[in-house]
């Protein structure tokens, strides 16, 4: 079997000015797996998502996809294996939501059936085909989230049946910064259902959350950073722990056992 795509964080630092985001970050991700980065506000988790997908440089230290340094990899290579999905996206000019996914397929240049079969399956996926004709600029917050998503994916759609030895979506990587943000529940629990789907098809998957509860029940794994620094890191049962909640998010928080999953139950607590 083909062994699985893996990206290597080495002894990371990003130096903006004289503000140090990120300092002395190890860390490994494995395709097939599905990673929460989690931290409070300015804790450093968008600037890590920024320099894995090569869109901001590290003053220090290295990032390895497959045990070749990321800086080795063209921007067109990095297109085709990685989709990102940003904490924001804005358009200053009218597309329909079609036309908007289109713009992600275009990167894997397939024929045109092929390209049509894509745009097809990531509007169905993402609950968009009622939307297919509308101005991206009137929709709603959550249903622009959703097409952006769709654009993403469409990048990295698989267009052919399972490869020898790998899943459907081997040597893959998905990419995502706050993607719930306003999203209604509905959305969220279906796409995270494909998420678990796709991970078991060799997908990796990094997201950005600030929903603890949310991470607990869809991650394998989670990196707590605090201050710019590797936290904890870990599967979640060990990293979401209510004593590490407390120090790391400086929370108020019970945290129990799922009786069926064995996952842990996350609840913030309000104090007066």
């Amino acid at each position: 079997m083909a062994t699985l795509s893996s990206i290597q964080v080495i002894d990371l630092e990003v130096k903006i000015a004289n503000t140090v985001l990120l300092s002395d970050v190890s860390c490994e991700f494995q395709a097939g797996k599905i990673y929460a980065i989690l931290g409070q506000n300015g804790a450093g988790k968008s600037t890590l998502l920024q320099c894995l997908s090569h869109e901001i440089p590290s003053s220090k230290g290295s990032i390895l996809w497959n045990n070749r340094s990321l800086s080795e990899f063209s921007y067109s290579k990095l297109a085709k294996q990685r989709a990102v999905l940003p904490q924001s996206n804005e358009l200053a000019f009218s597309f329909t939501v079609e036309a908007l996914v289109q713009l992600g397929e275009e990167v894997v240049q397939r024929s045109h059936k092929e390209a049509s079969n894509t745009i097809d399956a990531v509007l169905n996926t993402c609950d968009l085909i009622p939307l297919r004709h509308r101005d991206y600029l009137t929709l709603s917050g959550g249903e622009q989230k959703r097409a952006q998503l769709a654009r993403v994916l469409a990048q990295i759609w698989p267009s052919s049946p399972v490869k020898e030895g790998g899943g459907i979506f081997s040597d893959k990587w998905l990419l995502l910064d706050e993607w719930t943000a306003g999203l209604d529940i509905k959305h969220q629990q279906l796409l995270a259902r494909y998420f678990k789907q796709w991970a078991a098809q060799g997908l990796g998957i990094i997201m950005v959350l600030h929903d603890v509860g949310f991470a607990a029940q869809l991650a394998d794994r989670c990196l707590m950073l605090k201050d710019g620094k590797v936290f904890a890191e870990g599967e979640v049962n060990q990293v979401l722990t209510q004593s590490i909640l407390t120090e790391a998010l400086e929370m108020q928080v019970q945290v129990s056992d799922d009786a069926q999953t064995g996952r842990p139950m996350v609840y913030p607590r309000l104090s007066f």
